[in-house]
């Protein structure tokens, strides 16, 4: 095999022509990510095949010109709706959970929102580029993609049920409500600025202490229940910010790495490069690249013939006959894999009985040995929000014979993505050299935090940490004093969305060429990707603000209207909110009411096509579950199985796909 070339791109050749049109925020981002991912749109309306466009430019639409053609329509708002990401940050969910407590909300800045639909929009194009490279051609089909729904289902996937939404998805400051359950959980003041910390265990709670020297007050017994300390964390917030005041940030992120403890500083981005949190080539006259390096693989083409077709999704669907290995657990890898299984790729998860996907356990932690274990596995809803359309399978990675039926699996498959640190793989005998020998032509993305060659390449991470140490999180500003967004989670979603940018530029490319690319994949860089990014100039100004009569409204007017120089506070804060929307109107601009996360299925804005779709599971009935943010002719897509319970198809697949007998079977020991 010759040595491969690591690049930040991934070029393909393909007859399908994509063409954009339209001059709202979210194509220009399409546009952006296709181009950066290395295959521009180069198309014009009358040849292409695929049409990314405006929403609002309905003539578009006319059935001359999309006779067998792709129509991708973007809204930078809400479907059928003028507006801007202020206006999605604030329907959606996320606005409602940054900022101080009984203050207005804070959107996310850097046309966060607009990037968001923007890169939906290539996830669109290249599933539909798989699609007619198979020979399906004949399909007329609209996508419409709002930032709205998209904000709106990174809320929900990872809010829980109606009484944890009401409970804790509100603003609080810079620390989540009651922690989100364990404490730590939000960004603290030390001796430079602030640090994210986070903890999710026990465990956690005690790297944390150890890296700050185990202050006295912290081996007091009232401090070493974090599910407690939780509930009522006053004393200990104050404690903790006292201790903190002690160190500078770059001492607190080093004894983070030293104790395997959840410490990151919150950095810019120019901090976090001079630090070499991103890894080479990633800033490009001060730039953001694509936040993945590749190897692009040499060796002669490998891959077995696959069985007769298994996939139990429609095989009407774009990524009809793509097969996704998922060795990923909490959110971004199971999420980036949900998408693939959303768009018609058989997805197969990979757990074992003794080391599963911990999201199983998510908000029933506490419930361990109060209800029966294999329905506490089983009953998660953060789980099942992001794990439908996907089999299961059990296999014991440490078992050799177990091992081997995932290398046969491998053969066959055309995408493996894992989200464990950096080492990981190898250590298990799934390394590079390993898997290319087996199938020369699968994609192996790795989705480790950092990175693979980062400086806190063994950073133990959440999302909240990542987004920190990119220069997203100092972005967030209140009143230009930072403030963060410690409960709405920007990192996991925006690298599961990148994740799959990646992971199907380079399947169509091994579909083309046969030639497979291993991918290491940085969370910490997408989220500096998506923030870093040059924005397109401002055109309107935006604010969230209070009314007389104490509503909160998101308010945008156009730049060049001759009251832009005043104060939109000023004006809109002495007029009650219909006066207020009325006045916006007047000026040429938008107001929409800053809705709560959890009266947010209620608003007309979702009511029409509602992000909640129905399921039926073993364990749990049925129930409604997150589903895909984009609609497909004007209807919300219906999952066609709910996620899987372990182990649930470990019989189909070794007999259908991989083809073991009985005997075959039985050698591999697995638990019943």
């Amino acid at each position: 095999m010759m040595p491969p070339q690591q690049r930040r791109s991934i070029e393909f050749a393909s007859e399908i022509k994509v063409a954009v049109i339209g001059s709202n925020r979210s194509t220009y981002y399409a546009k952006h990510w296709l181009a950066l991912s290395g295959n521009p749109p180069a198309g014009d309306i009358e040849d292409c095949n695929i049409i990314i466009t405006d929403g609002l430019l309905t003539e578009i639409c006319k059935e001359s010109l999309i006779k067998n053609k792709v129509v991708i329509r973007l809204w930078d708002y809400q479907v059928n709706y003028k507006g801007t990401g202020i206006h999605a940050s604030a329907v959606s969910g996320a606005a409602s959970s940054i900022g101080y407590r009984d203050g207005p909300g804070v959107a996310l800045p850097n046309d966060i929102p607009e990037k968001w639909c923007g890169a939906y929009g290539a996830i669109l194009t290249l599933s539909e580029i798989w699609r007619r490279s198979a020979g399906n051609t004949n399909q007329e089909i609209t996508y419409d993609v709002s930032a709205a729904d998209i904000m709106h289902s990174f809320s929900l996937q990872n809010a829980g049920d109606k009484d944890e939404i009401f409970r804790r998805w509100r603003r609080n400051g810079r620390i989540c409500v009651e922690h989100g359950g364990i404490f730590p959980m939000g960004f603290f003041p030390c001796q430079d600025g602030f640090v994210a910390l986070l903890g999710r265990s026990r465990r956690d709670w005690k790297n944390i202490r150890a890296a700050l020297g185990n202050p006295d007050w912290s081996q007091n017994e009232r401090f070493n229940d974090p599910f407690q300390l939780a509930k009522n964390s006053d004393e200990a917030d104050q404690l903790l910010s006292r201790t903190l005041s002690k160190f500078k940030r770059d001492e607190l992120l080093e004894k983070g790495l030293h104790y395997a403890a959840v410490i990151a500083p919150v950095y810019n981005q120019n901090e976090a490069a001079e630090r070499k949190i991103f890894r080479d080539n990633f800033l490009i006259c001060g730039k953001p690249q694509m936040p993945f390096l590749v190897d692009e693989l040499n060796s002669p083409f490998k891959k077995a013939i696959r069985p007769h077709s298994s996939s139990k999704t429609d095989n009407n669907s774009p990524l009809t006959g793509l097969r996704c290995i998922e060795l990923s657990w909490v959110w971004s890898g199971p999420m980036a894999a949900q998408i693939l299984g959303d768009l018609g790729a058989e997805v197969i998860k990979v757990e074992s009985f003794n080391r599963f996907d911990l999201y199983r356990t998510r908000g029933l932690e506490t419930m361990r040995g109060k209800m029966d274990e294999k329905k506490r596995l089983e009953s998660s809803i953060y789980f099942h929000s992001l794990n439908r359309n996907k089999m299961g399978l059990a296999l014991d990675l440490k078992n050799p014979k177990q091992l081997s039926v995932l290398k046969t699996l491998t053969k066959s498959s055309d995408i493996l993505i894992d989200n464990f640190t950096v080492g990981t793989m190898d250590r298990l005998g799934l390394g590079k050299e390993e898997l290319s020998n087996l199938n020369s032509s699968l994609v192996q993305l790795s989705m480790s935090g950092p990175g693979k060659g980062s400086s806190v390449e063994n950073l133990r991470s959440y999302g909240l940490v990542l987004s920190a140490l990119s220069g997203a999180e100092v972005s967030i500003t209140k009143d230009d004093k930072f403030i963060g967004s410690p409960t709405f989670s920007i990192s996991d979603p925006n690298a599961a969305v990148f994740a799959v940018i990646a992971a199907l530029t380079a399947a169509i490319r091994a579909k083309k060429s046969g030639v497979g690319s291993v991918i290491d994949f940085s969370q910490i860089e997408a989220t500096a990707t998506l923030n870093g990014t040059p924005s397109l100039p401002k055109t309107r100004t935006e604010v969230i603000l209070k009314t007389k009569d104490d509503f909160y409204l998101a308010i945008s007017i156009p730049k060049d209207n001759p009251r832009e120089e005043a104060s939109l506070e000023e004006i809109f804060s002495q007029l009650t909110k219909d006066d207020a929307i009325r006045k916006c109107r007047e000026l040429g601009g938008e107001a929409v009411e800053l809705v709560e996360l959890y009266e947010s299925t209620k608003n007309s804005m979702f009511k029409k096509c509602p992000l909640h779709v129905s399921v039926s599971h073993p364990y749990t009935g049925e129930e409604l579950i997150i589903g895909a943010p984009w609609r497909v002719n004007g209807q919300r897509q219906v999952p066609s199985k709910p996620a899987p319970v372990l182990g649930e198809n470990n019989d189909f697949i070794f007999r259908s796909i991989i083809g073991l007998n009985d005997n075959e079977i039985a050698e591999l020991e697995i638990p019943e």
